[in-house]
């Protein structure tokens, strides 16, 4: 199988190395404007590409069998539109400002699959969210805590940065959606502020955040469902000053950049139904310093790396725009996904 992954940043070369690895019968080919650092794998090349053009974006993805999308947010959503007109498979990591919903019809029309949101969060929360739905039937509350933080709660802001800074000042900003009483509905960030104790990790604060995503609409029936930032206590009072005086970008870049940054993610999922049954589903993860990769890659981009083995397997024969919470309806994914994260140390604790 020939496979491109769009984008060599970040997450985009982890993805890549990760698939090269793990499918040693199959091509990868990473598409970006710069040659990107890759480990040495006959396997494993990169092309020449400029994302911005989305007509040349569908021309070379024509050129493959499964396309991976790990591109900039803000050409997330033209990658899955080229990867619809080249009539190709996508799996995709970009947190597109756009509803990729939107695009059902046109996918199912061209006959293709667009998987959006597989990463860490969305993406690992959904599948999660999505097994428990599938599993239970709708619960009345459900709840996912997500967040990366410096693994040394003393670094300024208790934070070091693992992604694109522009996209958390994004998350910074951007209004919360929910669903309380059944409805969607939406309030500020930084919303209903909260001590919470995480398993594994101890003490933390949690903020409302815009992560709910597609399971507004994916998940009917929830009563209560929102996503919250977890954070190191105190974060919040930190940051509202820097933001305010739009001097967040600035203070961030020279106090939270730094070489090989020791990181840990947490995400909880939690979940009660009417019968007052419940159950909580814990993630924590460090970063590697054997292979210097951070918490933040190993549970984003292993994340989006194993779902497209999954479609590079023929797993996800349904076309349409299926996000992870819809992928979830096959047992056999979820077990796949939540088998190969184990086998690169990435594990959740049931209880």
């Amino acid at each position: 199988m020939k496979i491109v992954v769009l984008g060599g940043g970040a997450q985009g070369k982890v993805i890549a190395a990760d698939l090269a690895r793990s499918l040693g019968d199959s091509t990868v080919t990473v598409a970006d404007v710069r040659e990107p650092v890759l480990p040495k794998l006959g396997n494993l090349s990169w092309t020449l590409a400029d994302a911005s053009d989305k007509s040349a974006l569908a021309r070379l993805i024509a050129g493959y069998d499964l396309a991976v999308g790990a591109l900039p947010s803000r050409f997330g959503f033209g990658a899955m539109e080229a990867a619809i007109d080249a009539k190709k498979n996508l799996v995709d990591v970009s947190f597109a400002a756009q509803d990729p919903l939107s695009l059902d019809a046109q996918a199912k029309q061209a006959g293709v699959t667009i998987a959006p949101d597989c990463g860490l969060a969305p993406g690992l929360s959904h599948l999660l969210a999505g097994d428990l739905y599938k599993r239970r039937g709708a619960p009345e509350m459900l709840e996912i805590l997500v967040g990366g933080v410096a693994q040394d709660p003393s670094r300024p802001y208790g934070y070091v940065v693992t992604w694109s800074l522009d996209d958390l000042l994004e998350e910074y900003t951007r209004p919360a959606r929910i669903v309380r009483d059944g409805k969607p509905i939406e309030l500020p960030v930084f919303s209903e502020t909260r001590p919470e104790q995480v398993a594994g990790v101890g003490a933390m604060e949690a903020f409302l955040s815009d992560g709910l995503r597609t399971l507004i609409q994916t998940l009917p029936n929830v009563r209560q469902m929102e996503e919250k930032t977890l954070r190191w206590p105190g974060h919040v009072a930190a940051i509202r000053p820097l933001l305010a005086s739009g001097r967040f970008l600035e203070e961030f870049r020279a106090q939270c950049v730094v070489d090989l940054p020791a990181d840990l993610v947490a995400l909880v999922v939690r979940a009660r139904w009417a019968d007052g049954t419940a159950q909580t589903i814990t993630m924590v993860d460090r970063n590697d310093p054997k292979t210097g990769l951070t918490a933040m890659a190993r549970t984003t981009a292993f994340t989006t790396s194993v779902m497209a083995q999954f479609a590079a397997a023929g797993g996800m024969p349904a076309s349409g725009v299926l996000p992870p919470e819809l992928i979830a309806a096959n047992p056999d994914a979820v077990s796949f996904v939540i088998g190969k994260m184990a086998d690169r140390g990435v594990k959740f604790h049931r209880n």
